[in-house]
């Protein structure tokens, strides 16, 4: 008896699977268990575990007029993206290396494996930002966030020393279009930060995406 209504049941549903013909045959199994093709991607330098890291970020002066915290925002951001998914890793405050950046305006010139030591950090992580705005560029009155940026890292055990790793990274939000009627300027950079370091940690960790 159950065998006939395992039959049955493959019967009910084979006309459902045929017409998925073409690829939509290649997605059915999945489909038919609720889940989606995934593919694991490595991280591309994957060195930050059990370390403690000092994340400093440069801005140009335009963008510090304009943006003035986000030299801080954007290393907190950064920190917490990293610390969900790296593990054992550790960080200067944020506020503690912005607060000198405040307070030394030569800090630009200092070596980062050297400025890494000072804080007692193993590893630097120098964000470079290249972009950042929450305005379209041709229309002003349209909100939408964009960062990028060159991201280094450096060994605070070899003072004036190349980049042990080194990349580049971009961010856009809302990705497809500008931010909706009423949002807030205030909203889409904090989101734009957001999206942004999230950005920043899937170089440092192993990820599984799905297959599109």
């Amino acid at each position: 008896m159950q065998r006939r209504r395992h039959l049955f049941v493959v019967a009910l549903f084979a006309p459902l699977l045929l017409a998925g013909a073409g690829c939509k045959m290649v997605a059915a199994p999945f489909l038919m268990w609720g889940r989606e093709p995934t593919k694991d991607i490595p991280a591309e330098w994957p060195h930050l575990r059990d370390k403690k890291v000092c994340i400093v970020v440069w801005a140009d002066a335009d963008t510090l007029v304009e943006h003035p915290w986000v030299q801080l925002e954007t290393a907190e951001h950064v920190a917490k993206a990293l610390r969900a998914h790296v593990p054992g890793i550790t960080f200067v405050p944020p506020r503690k290396v912005y607060d000198y950046q405040q307070r030394d305006p030569d800090w630009e010139s200092a070596d980062p494996a050297t400025l890494g030591d000072r804080f007692g950090a193993d590893r630097v992580l120098m964000i470079e930002l290249t972009q950042f705005t929450t305005r379209e560029p041709e229309s002003p009155h349209l909100y939408r966030g964009r960062a990028a940026a060159n991201l280094k890292i450096f060994n605070a055990d070899y003072p004036n020393s190349a980049p042990v790793y080194k990349t580049s990274v971009e961010a856009v939000y809302p990705p497809d279009s500008p931010g909706k009627w009423g949002v807030s300027e205030r909203d889409i950079r904090a989101a734009t930060i957001e999206a942004f370091a999230e950005k920043v940690a899937t170089r440092f960790y192993e990820r599984r995406v799905k297959v599109r």
